[in-house]
């Protein structure tokens, strides 16, 4: 087997879960520089934003066989290829020009592999491409879909909540408001109201303004009341290493991400991985990961690219209507059917095994890399 040397610019998240996390046989990641990067550093410095064409493009690589990146595309001539989830490139979809431009990196010679993290984002791919059939031909054969992986987290499926003991539930996400914690704080108050055993641990330093929910600072001095009526029962952690995330996964029976908008949900991996049944919204890329057999599902108003509808203020009151109801229903089933987080753990458990080995994932890439290269 040839030794690889794949180079990449990105150390963040995303790019650990789909790539430099994978035990890829015979491949080593390196660093390897980004020329772009001086002057995107001097406009954040000059301006306090970056610009996103020059944020989401590469020139000049060093020491590696390829390149691989998540949402950036290659001005090189070095081989590349990229992991991506939504489309590319990553640009401002109203500068057309731009947009082309980007789509003719992506037909050129040096990119040799476009990863679609889950097949929604494939989709979107696609239909960008229908409005450009002299490059969709170059451009198709080059997308592939590989999930993000995901190592076990427990030693196996959980047991049911025991009598009288709270069932647990997790919330995870700086974006409270956009992951639905603000329906899931207002479902727990009111079964709390009423006596129901529950626990919610949220980890989220409970920000607001996102793009999806436009979530204020009254929003937030509410989620902060009614954290405050329910101690013991309802507990805040602003911030958690990762690795207490996963601590407190393992010793919850039920996650949760009802989400508005997200275009995975790297934290639902991470719950079934520890055992747990998950409670989503049917948006982008969940219902690939989430169904009513392993889970709960919460269908909500969506626009023909899989998207919560969020453009109005209507639109945001419709969907939060949507979340907040399907929460109560779910926990409330919960609770009348303790056994059933059981039985849908263990699907959610076996379906990482299946779904998200680590190994195959690795022999997946080493697969893309070499015909990347040619064989």
């Amino acid at each position: 087997m040839r030794s690889i040397t794949v180079g990449t610019t990105q150390r963040q998240y995303p790019a650990i879960r789909n790539f430099l996390d994978s035990p890829v046989p015979g491949v080593e990641f390196v660093r390897t520089g980004n020329a772009l990067r001086y002057p995107n550093h001097a406009l954040f410095k000059l301006f306090g934003h970056v610009d996103p064409m020059l944020d989401n493009l590469h020139v000049g690589a060093r020491g590696c066989d390829l390149i691989h990146f998540f949402n950036r595309v290659s001005l090189g001539s070095t081989p590349w290829v990229t992991t991506f989830e939504t489309v590319l490139p990553r640009w401002d979809q109203h500068r057309p020009k731009a947009i082309r431009w980007g789509l003719k990196l992506l037909a050129g010679k040096p990119c040799r592999r476009l990863i679609a993290f889950s097949e929604c984002t494939a989709g979107l791919q696609r239909a960008l491409l229908a409005a450009h059939p002299d490059l969709a031909d170059a451009i198709l054969p080059k997308i592939t879909v590989l999930h993000p992986l995901q190592r076990p987290l427990v030693d196996g499926p959980k047991l049911a909540p025991a009598a009288g003991e709270p069932v647990r539930f997790v919330i995870v996400g700086a974006d409270f408001f956009r992951k639905g914690g603000g329906e899931v704080l207002r479902v727990f108050d009111r079964l709390l109201e009423r006596g129901a055993p529950l626990r919610l641990d949220i980890v989220s330093t409970l920000a607001f303004g996102d793009y999806a929910s436009h979530a204020t600072a009254a929003d937030q001095a509410e989620a902060i009341r009614l954290i405050a009526r329910w101690p013991g029962a309802i507990v805040h952690h602003e911030r958690l290493a990762n690795e207490g995330v996963l601590d407190l996964l393992r010793q919850a029976h039920v996650g949760l991400l009802p989400s508005w908008a997200d275009t995975y949900g790297y934290s639902v991996l991470e719950a079934q991985a520890a055992g747990c049944p998950v409670i989503t919204t049917d948006i982008r890329a969940l219902p690939e990961v989430n169904d009513d057999a392993q889970g709960w599902v919460i269908p909500v108003p969506k626009d023909p690219r899989g998207n919560g509808l969020t453009g109005t203020a209507d639109e945001r009151r419709a969907l939060s209507a949507a979340i907040e109801a399907g929460v109560e229903q779910a926990v409330t089933a919960i609770l009348a059917d303790p056994a059933s987080v059981a039985a849908k753990g263990a699907k959610a458990f076996a379906r990482i095994a299946t779904m998200h080995s680590p190994e195959a994932h690795g022999l997946r890439l080493r697969t893309i890399y070499e015909e990347a290269l040619g064989g």
